[in-house]
Formats: structure tokens, C-alpha cells, sequence
């Protein structure tokens, strides 16, 4: 499939479907379009805005879309569902799109059978827009928000726990914001201010991160790929949290460091930058073809030599050599990353907490044996819940066998004020950054 078969809408009702009929996971159909070179750029945005704001309002279309329909959305067919939505977000979202376009286009989509419901229900959505009820007048608060910001209940009820209304509200927003692009400056074949200095003469619009040192913030909508610099390996797709992280690892040249749980191998790739590729990485996960896809990108930016290791990692490692250092960012919910991953918010439930939760702490328990005495483990998840990082900590020290340090000396000073009770906390509505939590754990030397 191609834009110029489909276009543009075409291929982001493809992956809309996908994402809810198969579970897919979004930002990697993205890059599979994307990385099309017959691409537009026009073509490259208009998809990409689709997709994501479909998946990312989903409920609040809904709302909308069923106050027109004569029956429940999901009593409709996944082609049919998915048009109406993907109208209805060009109606309400998209308002340089004129509406008879947006109309229009969508039904070319449709089936013959599916024509007149689409045409019918789009139209009288863009015809009575004002006179559709909001969700301000939802009067049972929860859902209110839950309908507002397109989350589950069961979401929002978390969020409220642990945040309070006020700020839930804030989250809740901030996720359903588009997130600059942070970058990694690959140190070891370029500077920041060089890349910013390029950049700038050829209008492409950043500025250097809040809290990483090798992070720039991109603000143009741009294609990373089509940035200069890319072919050349200056630079790296990753959030600014998630560098914070690797850096409170503190990684040397001549260490044995592993990173469990790695694919795609983002942070492998930065610990082998900050150890100037000397001394030993070994990069774990249990999916040998998601470790591979590391490959390429160690090729692009010249950060080949580390090993990858293809396993079970709740499982004793298959060379039980100790490390001085390693990295578990452990599988978990996700919900810290719903500004890139929209569509955690409809693929999770509240069960998968717990067994996550379960399964953080086999690894942690697991990987520490392989731990040398002083040496250090950083812990970390791309979430906020308790049981998924203060608990899985907890567990850690209970063995007596780890100490939580303080992780502020080994970040840089403006990431030090993320530091509270020796925990790294970042938070999309507070820090503009994906919600991480981080602990530094070291291994009592007895």
C-alpha cells in the first residue's frame, strides 16, 4: 500500500484498524509508512496526524459520533467505525480541512454498503456541530474527564489517586498533546551546537533539552529521517526521561554492563556512547528479532561492538558472569508514554498492573544476583504506579542485599530537582517529557 493507491487517510484508516483489531502498536506502523521514500511530506503529516489524533480522541468522537448514530459505535463494523472516526476527527480537529473535504474524502473510503451511513452521519455531524452536547455536561465527574480526555474510567480513577482531580486533569491533557521530538546528540560524531547551528540555517526550528546535555528538542514537524545529520549517525530518536535514566547508570569506558530488557535497544546504544564503545555491553531482551532491530541503528550512528543476548531474563543468564553495572527498564504498563503511545490507553487493563508488577519483580530479583558486590542497579519503568517501581524497589532492599542511593549526583544540575526521596520522577504535564520513575540501587558490599 502506497499514498499514491490510498492516500494519506487511506493508510491511517489501515492502521487505525490495526491497532484496534490486532493490538499493533502504533508508532511502529508509523515508521513502516514512513520510511517510504516516495513519500510527501504533506502526505508524511496529514498520516501521521490521523492516526494519532484518531487513536488519541477516540472516546470523545465517540461521545460525539453516537449522539448522530442510531446505535451504539462498536455495533458497527471495524471499517465502518473507524471512517466515522476518522471524519469526525478531521471535523473537530482539523479545521483548515473544509468540511465538505473532509466528508467527501472519507466516504471514498467506505464501502458501497457503508456509504450512506458514513455520508449521513458525517454530514450531520458537521451541520449541527454547535448543537451537540458537550462532555462539560457530563455531571458524574470521572466519566466527565474519562469522556473529555478519551481515557478508560479505570484510568482516569487511577490518575485521580495518585495526583489528586487538579492535576489528574493536567495529565490527562498533557497526554493528548503532541510531544516535541526529543533527540540524542551521538557525541562521539558531532556536538549539539553544531547540529543546532545546521539546523538553524536551513529553518529547521530546536532548541537544546530542559534536563540531558545530549538532548535537542525538535520544533518543527519534521521526519527525523529527513534531518540532517540522520544518514551520518549524529543523532538518535529518544525522550529526554529516558537519557536521564541511562545517566544515572553512570556508564564508563572498561566496565561489563548489561541492559536487560533492551530491545529496541535505545539506551544500549547511548550506554555504549557514554562508555566511548570501550568495555563490555551486553544488551538483553527476550525477543532475539526486536534485539536485531538495534543493529541497523548501532550501524547508523557508529556504535557497533556490543553483544546482544536472546533470553529469558526472569531466567539464570546463560554466562553467570557478574556485572558492575546494570539497567532494568522493566516491561510495564506504559502510562507515563500515552503522548507517544496512544493507544496503551485502550489496549490496557487495570489486571495487567498486578502481573506486571509480578513480573518486575522476578527480573529485579533475578538480575541482581548478577550484580557484583558495589556494584550498581538502576531500576525503571516508563510509569507512575506504586506497584510498579516503589514496590518492586522495596522488594529489592527487603533481601538485604541492596541500598537505594541518591541518584542526584550522577545527573546533570538542572535534573536534580527530579530528584524527591531519592527517587527520579519526571511527568509529562510538569516536565514536557515521558513519565519515568527511576531508582539507583547498590549492592551492599558484605
Amino acid at each position: 500500500m502506497s499514498p499514491e493507491k490510498t492516500g494519506a487517510r487511506g493508510l491511517a484508516l489501515t492502521a487505525i484498524k490495526r491497532v484496534e483489531k490486532d493490538k499493533a502498536y502504533l508508532a511502529r506502523l508509523i515508521d513502516h509508512y514512513q520510511n517510504k521514500s516516495n513519500w510527501k511530506e504533506a502526505d508524511r503529516r496529514l498520516f501521521t496526524e490521523l492516526a494519532c489524533g484518531v487513536i488519541r480522541h477516540r472516546r470523545l468522537l465517540d461521545f460525539y459520533i453516537e449522539q448522530i448514530l442510531d446505535r451504539k459505535i462498536r455495533q458497527t463494523d471495524l471499517t465502518t467505525r473507524n471512517l466515522l472516526r476518522l471524519g469526525a476527527y478531521q471535523l473537530f480537529f482539523l479545521t483548515k480541512i473544509p468540511a465538505r473535504a473532509a466528508v467527501n474524502e472519507t466516504v471514498e473510503l467506505s464501502a458501497k454498503y457503508a456509504r450512506p451511513l458514513v455520508n449521513a452521519v458525517l454530514r450531520k455531524l458537521s451541520e449541527k456541530s454547535s448543537e451537540l452536547k458537550s462532555p462539560d455536561q457530563i455531571p458524574n465527574m470521572l466519566e466527565r474527564l474519562a469522556v473529555k480526555y478519551s481515557h478508560p474510567d479505570w484510568m482516569v480513577k487511577r490518575f485521580i489517586a495518585l495526583f489528586g482531580e487538579t492535576e489528574a486533569e493536567e495529565l490527562l491533557a498533557a497526554n493528548n498533546q503532541r510531544p516535541d521530538l526529543a533527540l540524542r546528540v551521538n557525541t562521539l560524531a558531532a556536538t549539539r551546537e553544531h547540529l543546532l547551528e545546521l539546523w538553524a540555517k536551513k529553518g529547521i526550528k530546536a532548541r537544546p533539552g530542559n534536563f540531558s546535555p545530549f538532548a535537542l528538542i525538535l520544533e518543527s514537524r519534521q521526519f527525523p529521517g529527513a534531518l540532517p545529520g540522520y544518514q551520518e549517525g549524529w543523532f538518535a530518536v529518544q525522550d529526554e526521561a529516558s537519557q536521564l535514566v541511562v545517566m544515572m547508570l553512570a556508564p564508563r569506558p572498561g566496565e561489563p554492563i548489561l541492559d536487560a530488557c533492551s530491545a529496541p535497544g535505545t539506551k544500549s546504544l547511548m550506554i555504549f556512547q557514554l562508555m566511548k564503545k570501550a568495555g563490555r555491553l551486553v544488551s538483553a531482551d527476550l525477543s532475539e528479532r526486536k534485539l536485531r532491530l538495534s543493529e541497523k541503528e548501532a550501524s547508523r550512528l557508529g556504535l557497533q561492538g556490543f553483544e546482544i543476548l536472546a533470553q529469558d531474563l526472569t531466567r539464570p543468564l546463560k554466562s553467570p558472569e557478574q556485572f558492575d553495572k546494570i539497567l532494568l527498564d522493566a516491561p510495564c504498563s506504559g502510562l507515563g508514554t500515552l503522548r507517544h503511545h496512544p493507544e496503551i490507553k485502550w489496549q490496557r487493563t487495570p489486571e495487567d498492573i498486578s502481573q506486571l508488577a509480578a513480573t518486575q519483580k522476578a527480573l529485579a530479583k533475578n538480575l541482581g544476583r548478577y550484580v557484583r558486590p558495589a556494584g550498581i542497579l538502576v531500576y525503571a519503568s516508563c510509569t507512575f504506579t506504586p506497584e510498579e517501581n516503589q514496590e518492586v524497589a522495596a522488594s529489592l532492599v527487603e533481601t538485604g542485599e541492596f541500598q537505594i542511593e541518591d541518584p542526584g549526583p550522577y545527573l546533570p544540575e538542572p535534573a536534580q530537582v527530579l530528584v524527591k526521596n531519592n527517587i527520579l520522577q519526571t511527568l509529562p504535564h510538569r516536565h514536557g517529557t515521558d513519565g519515568f520513575t527511576a531508582f539507583r540501587l547498590k549492592k551492599i558490599n558484605r
